[in-house]
C-alpha cells in the first residue's frame, strides 16, 4: 500500500511515517522543509528504500494534490501552534480531500464529529483553549468526513510507550467522560495505520482508547 504522510515532521507525523514503514508500506512523506524530515529514534527500521519525501505545502495550491498522487491514503497528522495561520488546517483538510485518495485526519476528542463527548463543562473548556484553531479544526473535521474519509479523535497525547492496548470506537458508542481519555502518539500512529490498512470508519469519526493492562 502507499501511504501518503501530512505534517510527516511534526511529533505524531514522525511516528506515522516510521509506523508505516515498519508495516512494510510504501511511504510518502509530505512536508514544507523536506530536509527536516527525520525517522524517530525509537523506530525499529532505519532509513528505507520505500521512503520518498516530498516538499508540498497547502499554501501552494495544487501542491498537496501533486504530492499525493498515486497513494491508496493519505494520514494527516498535521497540527499548527498559536503563532501559525489555523487555516492552514482547514486548507489543508480541504485540499486533500478534494485530492483523490482517502483521508485519515487526526483531530481533538470532543470537537467535530465528537462533540459533547466531554460533557458540557469540559467541552465549554476544552473550546475556550482551543478558541485559536476551533473554527479551522471544525471546518477540517466537515471536509475530510463530507468526502468519505476518517476522523481520528485523541484525547490529551503523550510521548508514552505503546503497549498494544488501543482501539477505535464510533462516536456514538462512547460514553461521556469528565475526564479524557490520555493517548500515546505511538499509540495514535499504529491506530491510524491500521485504519489506513482495514478501513472500519469511512465517512465517520473514531475515537481512540488506550485501555489499561
Amino acid at each position: 500500500m502507499k501511504i501518503a504522510v501530512l505534517g510527516s515532521t511534526g511529533l505524531t507525523g514522525r511516528l506515522v511515517v516510521a509506523r508505516a514503514l515498519e508495516r512494510g508500506h510504501e511511504v510518502v512523506a509530505l512536508a514544507r522543509r523536506p530536509e527536516q524530515v527525520r525517522m524517530p529514534e525509537e523506530a525499529r527500521v532505519p532509513a528505507s528504500a520505500n521512503l520518498r519525501v516530498v516538499r508540498a505545502n497547502v499554501t501552494e495550491p495544487g501542491s498537496v494534490a501533486v504530492a499525493v498522487e498515486g497513494a491508496d491514503v493519505v494520514v494527516s497528522g498535521l497540527g499548527v501552534t498559536r503563532k501559525q495561520d489555523p487555516a492552514v488546517l482547514s486548507e489543508g483538510a480541504r485540499q486533500i480531500a478534494s485530492a483523490g485518495p482517502r483521508v485519515i485526519w487526526l483531530t481533538s476528542l470532543g470537537m467535530g464529529g465528537t462533540q459533547g463527548a466531554l460533557g458540557a463543562f469540559n467541552g465549554a473548556l476544552l473550546k475556550r483553549v482551543l478558541r485559536h484553531e476551533w473554527d479551522a479544526k471544525d471546518a477540517a473535521d466537515r471536509a475530510v468526513r463530507e468526502a468519505g474519509g476518517t476522523t481520528v479523535h485523541a484525547g490529551p497525547l503523550t510521548d508514552g510507550p505503546y503497549r498494544g492496548n488501543g482501539h477505535l470506537v464510533r462516536a456514538e458508542e462512547f460514553a461521556p467522560r469528565l475526564i479524557p481519555p490520555r493517548a500515546p502518539r505511538a499509540g495514535i500512529a499504529a491506530l491510524m495505520v491500521a485504519e489506513a490498512e482495514t478501513p472500519r470508519f469511512a465517512d465517520a469519526a473514531g475515537i481512540a482508547l488506550f485501555e489499561n493492562r
